[in-house]
């Protein structure tokens, strides 16, 4: 009995460990997208902070220093950037980037499950949330024969979901999704 409590502590801890492990291989820094929602702050210079939206072609603007590109910068490039183009006006700005607003990453889902289509990806999801996000199967669903599409850079990787075994607690692949993820649910 004392053995069994203990692979089960240990099982637990492992899970646990690999999903912290996961969550921050995968989601390290944040790439700002079009329609993300961007505070801009200067100190001391209200003129310059504002709320702006990034434009589908990846810019935004802002007084004196015009188009800016924000779309593939994390927060911290594009605070740099936004402060070297104000050191021109501005002695020593300080700048800081906030993103109010995850508007520009999706994940898809696709086939037999109850409201297809595309979901905001803007906190780490795993695929069994995502599946319930969606409000579960239709009756036709081949639950055991789940794939997610990912696309990275040039190469394409399918991942095989079953979840009659996960909800068996079988075989528990939980993992998270990433932006541009497609879920096929036959």
């Amino acid at each position: 009995m004392k053995t069994k409590i203990t692979v089960l502590l240990l099982f637990g801890y492992l899970l646990i460990l690999s999903k912290a492990w996961a969550a921050k291989t995968e989601f390290d820094e944040y790439i700002i997208g079009p329609g993300d929602v961007l505070e801009i702050i200067v100190w001391k210079e209200p003129d310059f902070s504002r709320d702006i939206t990034v434009r589908p072609d990846g810019r935004i603007t802002l007084p004196l220093i015009d188009d800016v590109m924000a779309a593939g910068k994390t927060p911290m490039e594009l605070k740099e950037e936004i402060q070297k183009k104000l050191e021109e006006y501005i002695d020593l700005p300080v700048v800081t980037v906030v993103v109010k607003g995850i508007n520009s990453k999706f994940y898809y889902m696709i086939g037999e499950i109850r409201n297809p289509g595309a979901y905001p990806l803007s906190k780490p999801t795993t695929i069994l949330q995502a599946l319930s996000l969606a409000g579960g199967f239709t009756e036709w669903a081949a639950k055991d024969k789940i794939k997610v599409l990912r696309f990275d850079k040039a190469t394409r990787k399918i991942l095989l979901f079953n979840y009659e075994k996960a909800l068996k607690g079988k075989e528990i692949n939980d993992f998270y999704l990433l932006p541009d993820d497609i879920i096929l649910i036959p």
